[in-house]
């Protein structure tokens, strides 16, 4: 492939990336640097084919990455193997709860193994992103709230000798169950859209991660080194897809159909 093609691929990944940025983003402040960001990579996009009309060359061009991915075994066996790793426990005995036990396993493992190397200590960031880097941290703990109350209403259901009772546990149960699931999907989307501005700011020579190409170094003290000798920005990328996998295991239809209850 010739240097011009490949940077026009690039080009386009990281405009549908952004893309995705604008759509669900509610800060006034990152809308108007994506938006700034897409105008630039498209007039970049312009300069390099001056006689395309843009959207047909960028739509052309997103085909072709398309088409380049479902022939690819690669990306298939990556994303296979996202969450290979994951330890799926039983958080519930309810076999209507399979789906909140797999979105519990996932969720401890990504607390405890992936989400520490966007940490400071590992991924340093400029200053409105370390903000945002904070939100994200205060809903991943909100997610462990919901999970923990969660687990009470399971405990207090099998300890409790009254059926009146129990029937109210019962309806707790369903729930809070589905807050966790709510909880930690928007957590993901979230944190899936962040990474993806991260990743292609990187990509094109941004500020937005100082250490981009920095080797993942884990201190003695850390329980557990998922990234070590990966680059901050192939580590980034590591979590994105892990994210993505994870969003299509508890995304499941009735979460986008009904009102998040609360």
């Amino acid at each position: 492939m010739d240097e011009k093609k490949e940077k026009a691929l690039k080009i386009v990944k990281s405009i549908k990336l952004l893309e995705g940025v604008y759509k669900t983003s509610s800060d006034p402040k990152q809308r108007a640097r994506v938006k700034n960001d897409l105008g630039e990579l498209r007039k970049s996009l312009q300069e390099m084919y001056p006689s395309a009309v843009l959207k047909e060359l960028e739509d052309a061009i997103y085909s072709e990455i398309m088409l380049a991915r479902h022939a690819s075994d690669e990306p298939d066996k990556d994303a296979g193997e996202a969450l290979s790793d994951v330890q799926f426990e039983r958080i519930s005995p309810y076999s209507s709860d399979e789906e909140i036990n797999r979105a519990a396993s996932i969720f401890r493992h990504f607390s405890e193994r992936i989400w520490g190397v966007v940490s400071d200590q590992h991924t340093r960031l400029d200053f409105s992103n370390s903000g945002t880097r904070d939100a994200l941290y205060r809903k991943l703990e909100q997610c462990g709230r919901s999970l923990n109350i969660f687990e009470q209403t399971i405990s207090d259901i099998a300890r409790s000798r009254s059926p009146e009772y129990v029937g109210q546990l019962q309806m707790m149960r369903v729930k809070q169950g589905r807050v966790f699931l709510f909880d930690l999907y928007d957590f993901f989307k979230e944190t899936g859209d962040f990474i993806a501005g991260l990743i292609s700011d990187a990509e094109f020579g941004g500020a937005m991660v100082l250490n981009h190409d920095d080797l993942v170094v884990y201190e003695d003290f850390e329980a557990y080194h998922t990234f070590a000798g990966f680059t901050v920005i192939e580590a980034l990328k590591r979590l994105k897809l892990f994210v993505d996998k994870a969003m299509e295991v508890i995304n499941l239809p009735e979460i986008r159909k009904i009102e998040k209850p609360r």
